[in-house]
């Protein structure tokens, strides 16, 4: 897999935990199963993609007291093998690589016979977690579920460009090609930019 380095990639979350990613980035540990493509770190091309993604975290605390954080990762370098899945559009095959996964509830079960290195495809749009859930009940197929994460909650269809890009790292041998070179914090409705190095300017 030939990819040119360094590359910019993003990771939403919240700004407790920069401590712990400023030590290590790719801890499997807290890695959740039944997500988009498996157990692993979820980036993004989209700075505004990962944006949503730390707002969503934050309002989904339990303590009410953390902000959004946006981390902003460079791939400096790639290992010398690498086993990536890509998916360049949404298509069957990536609903049903999804539906499987989804479907996972305990950690370190995976439905492949050997999970990717690293995943690239487009999100899935809408409440997948529910629409797993209601496929298993009412036993529906891969075709169902495409359509059904495909599509806005208004109903309209999606096209890939507007699902929204994740880039997924499901090895932790990535972690000494990944830097983390600072980390957008939300205070005050502005977003507020850290280098690694802990200078600080506004973005």
């Amino acid at each position: 897999m030939d990819i040119t380095t360094p590359q910019r990639l993003y990771h939403g979350t919240t700004d407790n935990l920069v401590p712990s990613f400023r030590k290590k980035l790719l801890d499997s540990q807290y890695w959740r199963p039944g997500r988009d493509f498996g157990e692993g770190f979820y980036t993004t091309i989209s700075a505004a993609q990962a944006r949503k993604w730390a707002h969503k975290a934050a309002r989904s605390d339990i303590t009410g007291s953390v902000s959004a954080c946006v981390l902003e990762i460079e791939m400096v370098s790639m290992p010398p093998r690498v086993d990536p899945r890509v998916f360049l559009s949404d298509s069957l095959a990536w609903a049903s690589f999804i539906m499987d996964h989804r479907k996972v509830t305990i950690k370190g079960k995976d439905p492949c016979k050997k999970h990717p290195d690293v995943i690239i495809g487009p999100m899935a749009d809408s409440d997948t977690g529910k629409i797993v859930q209601e496929a298993v009940q009412l036993n529906k197929d891969e075709e169902w579920f495409y359509q059904q994460i495909t599509r806005s909650l208004s109903g309209r269809r999606m096209d890939s460009l507007k699902l929204g890009n994740q880039v997924v790292f499901s090895s932790e041998k990535w972690e000494s090609y990944l830097r983390l070179v600072g980390y957008n914090i939300y205070v005050g409705g502005r977003w507020i930019y850290h280098e690694n190095s802990s200078a600080t300017e506004s973005v």
